[in-house]
């Protein structure tokens, strides 16, 4: 038993030791910053998101794959914008992480609705374009049964990360 634990530990030491890249970066720049992050999402119904990030603007370029991207802690809200019976409210809080093509994110979204409230935890995945531009799909897991009409648990949303540093680096890349 002494024997395999030893090899086990020196595997990982050698592993650990050699995990360096070797490979020098040509430069990297990080900011902190407050985004303004709008959107659009499609759920039964179309909704309008108005967020704000509040994070980190990444650029970091090598010889080979650069990284652009944000990430940070989001609050904002999302409505369908209608008058009348099914007018859809949820204010929202979470955590985005959208680097070079990749894009996650997990909200705590609560939409309120006729009187009716339903509290959902949303994990999303998709597609970013250097984090300015994520096209994500996400499933609501609902806690409690709301009784919405118009709010599903599939959905696809589009958002933009709106920042004066963000777009002066992408500019770069062209």
């Amino acid at each position: 038993m002494n024997k395999i634990l030893t090899t086990l530990t020196l595997i990982f030491a050698f592993w650990c030791s050699n995990a360096q890249s070797g490979e020098p970066e040509t430069y990297k720049k990080t900011y902190n910053d407050i985004i303004f992050s709008p959107g659009l999402i499609v759920q039964h119904e179309t909704f309008l998101e108005f967020n704000v990030l509040i994070g980190d603007i990444t650029v970091r370029a090598s010889d080979k794959i650069p990284v652009v991207g944000v990430d940070g802690f989001r609050i904002g809200v999302e409505t369908n914008l209608r008058d009348g019976h099914n007018h859809t409210i949820a204010p929202k809080v979470g955590y985005e992480f959208a680097y070079t093509v990749f894009a996650l994110r997990l909200s705590a979204v609560n939409y309120f609705q006729n009187g009716n409230s339903e509290f959902r935890m949303l994990p999303e995945v998709g597609i970013s374009v250097l984090g300015w531009l994520n096209l994500t799909y996400g499933y609501g897991i609902p806690f409690n049964n709301g009784h919405l009409n118009n709010v599903s648990n599939h959905r696809v949303g589009l958002s933009f990360n709106l920042d004066r540093r963000l777009s002066d680096e992408l500019g770069t890349w062209k």
